[in-house]
């Protein structure tokens, strides 16, 4: 079964660019790309099927559920952005848009598991850093959490938004506000060693 190029790509998640520590989402440009797609498994119209997408770096597919052609319900999709690295997206969709809570792999280093809406962070979610590699199911959030750089707290639209915690690789950590991307309002800075510091932010300025 064939699925029109309409109905596949009535996508409006994936064609916009998440940016906050990214650098340009390499969805867009890989679905761009695409030359050709097949429904090679159940059915991708309205239940749950697999969907074989072809773009110049190989083989990407879609695994889940369908809606009128759309991806709409739970579902994996894992897109080529290299001949070495792919882009994945598993959690849930609304009509094409990811909406829920879902995990984003970039395919290089960078990871966020969390809430969506509209297709952007929005919620509360954890954003780890310069990860060497993922495996998909290896190593739980909170794992995560402890053992690498990242945020975990507050999300709107894609920006560190709200109350948050931010964990550098030796220990330390800043527990606070934040405003668009920047520490804001009080918060606390915890040493390695255990000592902490109460601190005041300015829209990213340290204020004492």
């Amino acid at each position: 079964m064939n699925i029109s190029r309409n109905k596949v790509f009535l996508l409006p998640a994936l064609i916009c660019s998440l940016a906050i520590g990214f650098g340009p989402v390499s969805f867009s440009q890989s679905l761009d790309e695409v030359s050709a797609r097949q429904c090679v498994f159940g059915d991708c119209e309205n239940g749950r099927g697999t969907l074989e997408l072809t773009t110049p770096y190989g083989k990407g597919e879609y695994r889940g559920s369908f809606r009128q052609g759309i991806f709409d319900g739970h579902g994996r999709l894992q897109v080529p952005i290299s001949f070495t690295q792919n882009a994945i997206y598993v959690g849930n969709w609304v009509q094409g848009i990811r909406s829920g809570r879902g995990t984003y792999w970039n395919g290089k280093d960078n990871l966020y598991i969390g809430q969506w809406k509209d297709d952007k962070r929005n919620g509360t979610g954890s954003y780890f850093f310069k990860l060497p590699q993922w495996n998909e199911n290896e190593h739980s959030e909170f794992w995560l959490k402890e053992n690498t750089e990242n945020y975990s707290g507050d999300f709107v639209d894609d920006f560190y938004h709200g109350q948050g915690t931010y964990r550098w690789p030796g220990g330390q950590k800043f527990v606070g506000g934040f405003f668009a991307n920047d520490k804001h309002g009080y918060g606390t800075y915890f040493y390695s060693t255990g000592t902490r510091r109460e601190q005041l932010w300015n829209y990213g300025d340290f204020v004492h």
